[in-house]
């Protein structure tokens, strides 16, 4: 015997029954998406939370060591301007003499590197001294150097001019990865002195001053004849 077909009445409770299948489905989902889009949101916010107090800790640290000499460690900036009136290094060829940041160690320079001094201070930072004979270079001279070497690494570190005792200066900076250098370079009769300083970027505001300061204490020296 063949089954019988649905009558009107069974296939619209048929359809009804799906389509409210269909809608509590579509509730489940919707209210699936929901939850992930919270936890996604709660969890962004966790992050920025985070982040937000490791930026305010690092800020307040080293804010609180510069302003407060909370946390202060030897030769920070503080403590660099304090010694300015310092013993002085000379270097041992003759080539210049400073004062160096107070309580910074000075270090071998790394084989091959073309730098006479180096000294070392805490947070990472460094100085690095390179003095080299010249001959007769003069100041637009070593401006037209300096600019040819930054083409050729297609580098872009705009020059502003500074003065170390009566000797005018290029001052430029440059901003690597973490960190950043001021670099200054002048000329002193037959000698061509390169003086970098590198630090964190973060530190860089309140050093760079510092820094300026303890170049006032540099003295060139001067080629020797040979005996």
């Amino acid at each position: 015997m063949a089954p019988r077909p649905p009558t009107k009445e069974e296939l619209a409770a048929f359809r009804a029954r799906a389509s409210l299948r269909e809608r509590e489905e579509r509730r489940r989902r919707d209210a699936r998406k929901t939850r992930l889009r919270w936890v996604f949101w709660l969890f962004g916010l966790v992050l920025l939370a985070a982040l937000a107090a490791d930026v305010r800790h690092l800020s307040g640290r080293l804010g609180r060591f510069q302003r407060t000499g909370k946390e202060s460690r030897k030769g920070d900036a503080a403590d660099i301007a304090g010694g300015l009136e310092g013993p002085r290094y000379a270097d041992p060829a003759g080539r210049f003499s400073l004062v160096p940041p107070r309580h910074w160690v000075r270090v071998r320079p790394e084989a091959g590197s073309p730098f006479n001094a180096v000294f070392q201070g805490p947070y990472g930072m460094d100085m690095a001294i390179q003095v080299v004979v010249t001959n007769g270079l003069t100041f637009d001279g070593l401006v037209e150097n300096l600019r040819r070497v930054e083409r050729s690494l297609a580098a872009n570190m705009p020059m502003e001019f500074a003065y170390v005792g009566p000797h005018r200066a290029i001052k430029r900076s440059a901003r690597l990865f973490k960190s950043k250098v001021l670099l200054l370079d002048f000329l002193t009769g037959d000698l061509a002195h390169h003086v970098q300083f590198s630090m964190p970027v973060e530190l860089y505001d309140e050093y760079e001053p510092v820094f300026l300061r303890l170049m006032q204490t540099y003295e060139p020296g001067r080629i020797l004849p040979a005996p």
